[in-house]
């Protein structure tokens, strides 16, 4: 008997899910969104299912997964809506960057004043609100918003061969938010304002491009100031952790390699390193050019070309009594501790979350955390930005049902 629609599928599910939510988790950087884009994969695969011509299953999963999540950005970014020259193309991955720009903007960034790098830092890689900055530099609000303005009119100045000192945007863009409008931060009221604006106003649509160049370049930028890690708690104590690593390929020709560095003790024999969603080999080597720090090197899935973006998803599985697992107490209860510090040289934005095991409950946790969302699981979240050889450090304390 033939197999149905819904059986070949349930069959290509099974076999690629995990591998399916590892692309979505290192697109997203949010474990809880990659399960809701999970979701909506789910859907949309069995919508087009009768268009399936059996090739390849993971890819053809793979390539849906990517829609998706390219489909979400689409609708979360008001900014594709003043960059994107084809609006048709809503779900198609981001164009290569200008090398000679991102290298621009790369030095720019190392040499703006301490105020508006650290702003601008905490703005665009750890997501924290003209307030919270406020807070952190003990300056008005309205201080924090025009650092963070003057840093992106910096790095855009840098990223063209002819420079200029000041924005040409008009008077009125800027009471209307257009730095908010590029980052998506606007309601779609405000929103619609700025737009009904920039289509009167030719050089606030041309400062809102070139605005959006940066913004793109600074993306490319993230895995040099940004640093992610998602540790997910089994009901045995152990933890699945995932780091993603996002950079641009900045060299002059194609890559097939890949280097990073880790601490001893970090990888385990279940360490596994996926390039495109699928696993990729690599060799580890200690070395003492890394402070006696392992040199991790991938061989990339395929050849990756100038300005295009290298996204890495490492996943380790840390059983007890590893270090990096939870500690069993008594009555179903487990202590989890972890400690990480992001750089030694620089400022860093450091995101780290923490998920519980489903239908666990949460007894402490020391150092709290920045959000705490429940939603059938509770994930613990913390932002920050770190300066130069600090450590982030935090105790959870939970307690799972025993049977």
């Amino acid at each position: 008997m033939a197999e149905t629609e819904e059986e070949v599928l349930a069959g290509i599910w099974a076999a690629h899910r995990e591998s399916v939510w590892r692309l979505l988790l290192a697109l997203a950087r949010d474990m809880d969104l990659a399960d809701d884009l999970l979701q909506d994969t789910y859907l949309r695969a069995r919508e087009g299912l009768r268009a399936y011509r059996h090739g390849d299953p993971r890819a053809w999963l793979a390539a849906i997964a990517r829609n998706v999540y390219y489909s979400h950005v689409r609708q979360r970014r008001v900014s594709a809506e003043v960059f994107s020259t084809h609006p048709e193309q809503t779900e198609a991955a981001p164009p290569p960057v200008d090398l000679v720009a991102l290298l621009a903007v790369r030095q720019a960034l190392a040499v703006l004043p301490a105020t508006f790098r650290i702003a601008l830092v905490m703005k665009h890689y750890a997501g924290y609100t003209y307030q919270e900055i406020a807070r952190h530099q003990q300056c008005p609000v309205g201080t924090a918003k025009w650092r963070v303005s003057e840093a992106l009119s910096r790095l855009r100045s840098a990223s063209r061969r002819e420079r200029r000192t000041a924005m040409a945007g008009c008077a009125e863009a800027h009471e209307l938010g257009l730095v908010d409008y590029v980052y998506g931060l606007l309601t779609e009221q405000d929103a619609a304002r700025v737009r009904e604006h920039l289509a009167q106003c030719d050089s606030c649509r041309k400062e809102a491009e070139e605005l959006g160049k940066v913004v793109t370049l600074l993306e490319a930028m993230e895995g040099q100031r940004k640093m992610m890690h998602f540790l997910e708690l089994g009901r045995e104590g152990q933890a699945g952790f995932y780091c993603v690593m996002d950079l641009v390929n900045d060299r002059e020709i194609p890559t097939t390699t890949f280097e990073f560095q880790s601490s001893p003790g970090t990888h385990t024999e279940h360490g596994r390193v996926y390039h495109d969603g699928e696993e990729a080999p690599y060799t580890v080597e200690q070395s003492e050019e890394y402070g006696g720090n392992y040199n991790s090197t991938v061989a990339l899935r395929r050849p990756v070309p100038p300005g295009e973006r290298i996204t890495l998803l490492t996943a380790d599985l840390y059983e007890p009594p590893h270090w990096g697992s939870a500690e069993p107490l008594r009555n179903g209860k487990f202590r989890f501790h972890w400690t990480q510090c992001p750089s030694s040289s620089f400022e860093y934005a450091y995101v780290q979350a923490v998920r519980l095991p489903a239908g666990a409950k949460l007894l402490s946790v020391d150092e709290p955390p920045d959000e705490t969302r429940r939603d059938g699981t509770t994930t613990l979240i913390w932002r920050r930005v770190m300066p130069p050889a600090t450590f982030l450090e935090c105790t959870v304390e939970y307690q799972v049902q025993t049977q």
